[in-house]
């Protein structure tokens, strides 16, 4: 009779163990549906960010290879023993020029939504000691969100370029 009944009770306690591992092996309907909802909701606040701060990078790009081409005009005007001009042209042609060492124009346009201000210098004059004529100033911005980014490129008296940074 204990045989029986040891035996009963381990079949009972092998099916109970069976049951509790098969209950715990997957998730439910609606545990999968609220992940789904959670998952969908972070992707929906963040595209807006991700955008915001992919314009903000491509104007950030624009401003420094803005500076680069400054300092290789610089350089240029250095190593010619010449002067070297180069012409801003602001919004709505957005681009600016300088001679190349060939005395090739080098004319580079902006992309669409970087603009140069109208108030931002016409020309910068680098002459052979690597000096500029005067202090100038070229200002590009960008509308992003509901704010203007906007980058201010210095070149000072002595040929040297620095770059600020300005949200509005």
């Amino acid at each position: 009779m204990f045989e029986h009944d040891a035996r009963d009770g381990s079949a009972c306690r092998r099916m109970e163990r069976f049951a509790k591992a098969r209950a715990q092996t997957g998730f439910s309907l609606p545990e999968l549906l609220i992940v789904l909802a959670i998952i969908g909701a972070i992707v929906a606040i963040s595209i807006p960010l991700v955008n915001e701060q992919i314009r903000i990078a491509e104007l950030r790009a624009v401003s420094d290879e803005l500076a680069v081409h400054l300092r290789a005009a610089r350089m240029l005007a250095v190593t010619t023993h010449q002067d070297v001009v180069v012409t801003i042209s602001a919004d709505p042609t957005n681009e600016f020029s300088y001679p190349d060492s060939n005395g090739q124009t080098r004319l580079i346009k902006l992309p669409g939504p970087v603009k140069i201000l109208t108030g931002s210098t016409a020309s910068i004059t680098f002459h052979s000691d690597g000096s500029s004529g005067t202090s100038s100033t070229v200002t590009t911005e960008s509308v992003v969100s509901n704010a203007t980014e906007r980058w201010v490129l210095s070149v000072n008296t002595v040929g040297m370029v620095s770059i600020s940074h300005v949200r509005i």
